[in-house]
């Protein structure tokens, strides 16, 4: 409701006058107009999510000109059509400054069937399947401009047993639906190219994966982050994310994602 909308609005303004270090807010609405989650929905989430946006959009703009400083309004957003159909993107995009697009969890949750959750293209065997690469298409069309998506990476992996012990793993089906969820740090210290488990790579997907004959693990390492940041570079996108910072303690994923995107701003300085 407006009078919610306002209330919300309000309280994100007090919490900035408060904190006056803030640089933004991150609205995380995953499922507007859908009850998959368990919330209440409605068919006028979708243009009510528009307005949620301009509220806060006119609200930090007023802040900023009482504090002579410009705040952030960004949105996560689900890496799939079931969230731009459910949207307004080309109504809303002018009230935020990025999209974060969620593109990890695109396998696993609802499926018996293994594959990557967070490849940057289709995987081999189900090129019909979800991808970063489609991920950004979807929001491109729906009118999101290039220069404000973001695309995400995994500093985890989703895990599936009980998985047929064919073409080492990789599109097969499984008794369990990959819900099971493994740091990276843990991923370091008990899985990669140990216990029994080999690291492979999908060449078509970008996408590295584990497997010990019976569990399917599907990941982010420095090899597949170097390929998405790339990835941006190329699209001109505005940049990388990641879910999320503590999951990897040896810091090997942040430093990839920071080295790749030095090493490849560096190039396009070298060249131009």
């Amino acid at each position: 409701s407006s009078q919610n909308r306002c209330r919300f609005t309000e309280s994100i303004l007090n919490f900035f006058r408060a904190n006056k270090e803030m640089d933004g807010i991150d609205i995380d609405w995953e499922y507007p107009c859908s009850s998959v989650a368990g919330i209440d929905a409605s068919f006028e989430d979708k243009h009510n999510y528009t307005l949620l946006l301009k509220d806060i959009r006119e609200g930090l703009n007023k802040l900023g000109t009482e504090f002579k400083k410009y705040y952030f309004l960004t949105i996560a957003a689900g890496a799939g059509k079931y969230f731009t159909e459910n949207t307004e993107p080309y109504l809303f995009v002018k009230y935020i400054d990025f999209v974060n697009v969620m593109t990890y969890d695109m396998r696993g949750s609802f499926t018996k069937i293994t594959g990557h959750h967070t490849n940057l293209f289709s995987q081999n065997g189900d090129l019909k399947g979800p991808s970063v690469q489609k991920a950004v298409d979807i929001f491109n069309a729906s009118g999101i401009p290039l220069n404000k998506i973001v695309i995400g990476a995994a500093f985890y992996g989703r895990a599936w047993t009980g998985v047929k012990n064919e073409n080492n793993g990789l599109n097969q089906k499984a008794t369990s639906y990959g819900t099971k969820t493994y740091s990276y740090s843990i991923l370091v210290k008990e899985f990669i190219n140990k216990n029994g488990f080999k690291r492979y790579w999908d060449e078509t997907a970008k996408a590295p994966y584990l497997f010990n004959g019976n569990t399917f693990i599907s990941y982010d390492d420095d090899e597949s982050i170097s390929c998405k940041v790339k990835y941006a570079k190329l699209r001109k996108l505005a940049g990388l994310m990641f879910w999320e910072y503590s999951l990897d303690n040896t810091h090997t994923l942040l430093n990839s994602v920071f080295t790749s995107f030095h090493n490849e701003l560096t190039g396009s300085l070298e060249k131009d």
